[in-house]
């Protein structure tokens, strides 16, 4: 395989995300458990053997400096293995479509030009899967392309997948070329100015999860509680990694009623979860009812209290006797340390 690096988009929103966790990046938010959703591109580049990444950042980029670190968890931060913390623009992109802005290639041009680097894989984090690259990278290769974009199938429509292989040389092209549309996405620039570009397509078979909005955040969690979707996504033969948080094993009383539902290290559950995601150090009072529902980490659930079709963020307080239920369409959502 020739030398390739990966360049992961952070610095992106998903309005219909962002307006509900507006203190955290999109990259950074929490999904099934105990990972992030940065977490999934990183272990695709470094399952394929891709040992330099960069991540371009977002302006509110605390939380996800926070996780990330130095990159160890993933294997990086060595001698061999680099992870970079690129600067992003301002304000990122807000066209969820286009996902790598031209500006933000422009001004991490040296990062694209490192160590000679022929190809260049560039993701985003809002799709959630476990791709090995290495095919993609070898049809890449043998085709001569100047760029490969992955694709799903899904309901008989093909979606991208917000993966490319692409020549650094051809990346770099189109910094110089179009610097002065530096305002503009990768994307939208070879579909509208570069219409001889040789791109080629790879079609992925596994399983997808899209994170577009809040319904389908808490569908994704879900989806997790299917056997054969979680085999998928969490391969053992490609380990997804994370910022390992050590806690005690979850307590749960003899009241607890537990069923089809994926609770993390650290819970007390005393009272009744189903079809539901908990995330660490979470406690589940005795006569509580959780349904349908993804609680992150620390929150706590008062007696009394049902929640269905629920998501709340961190460090969530629902009140004794509380009765809160959305829908699948339309998940009730609480904001990070709120009182419910």
């Amino acid at each position: 395989m020739k030398k390739t690096i990966g360049l992961i988009s952070a610095n992106y929103i998903v309005e219909d995300i962002d307006k509900y966790v507006t203190e955290r990046a999109l990259a950074a938010l929490p999904f099934g458990g105990r990972y992030r959703l940065i977490d999934f591109p990183l272990s695709n580049m470094k399952n394929s053997g891709i040992s330099t990444v960069g991540i371009i950042m977002p302006f509110n980029n605390r939380s996800l400096i926070d996780h990330v670190g130095t990159g160890k968890a993933w294997g990086f931060g060595r001698k061999t293995n680099s992870l970079f913390m690129l600067p992003g623009s301002v304000y990122g992109k807000r066209n969820n479509t286009d996902k790598f802005l031209l500006r933000d290639i422009i001004m991490n041009f040296r990062f694209i030009d490192y160590d000679n680097a022929d190809y260049v894989v560039l993701m985003g984090v809002n799709k959630i899967f476990n791709m090995d690259l290495q095919p993609m990278l070898d049809q890449h290769e043998q085709s001569g392309a100047d760029l490969t974009v992955a694709y799903t199938i899904k309901d008989g429509e093909k979606r991208p997948l917000d993966c490319v292989v692409m020549n650094c040389a051809f990346l770099t092209d189109i910094a110089s070329w179009f610097s002065n549309l530096d305002f503009m996405g990768i994307k939208t620039i070879i579909r509208d100015h570069l219409g001889d570009t040789h791109e080629e397509e790879y079609i992925f078979d596994g399983e997808v999860l899209e994170i577009d909005t809040m319904s389908d955040y808490l569908k994704a969690n879900l989806a997790l509680l299917d056997k054969e979707v979680g085999s998928a996504i969490f391969d053992t033969d490609r380990q997804i990694y994370t910022n390992v948080q050590d806690r005690a094993p979850t307590f749960y009383t003899p009241s607890a009623k537990v069923k089809n539902s994926l609770v993390a290290a650290g819970c007390i559950i005393e009272g009744e979860v189903e079809n539901s995601v908990i995330f660490r150090s979470s406690t589940v009072h005795k006569g509580a009812v959780v349904k349908n529902s993804v609680l992150m980490q620390h929150c706590n659930v008062e007696s009394g209290a049902v929640l269905n079709n629920f998501i709340c963020d961190k460090r969530v307080h629902v009140m004794e006797n509380s009765h809160v239920e959305g829908t699948p369409e339309s998940p009730y959502f609480a904001q990070k340390g709120q009182i419910v």
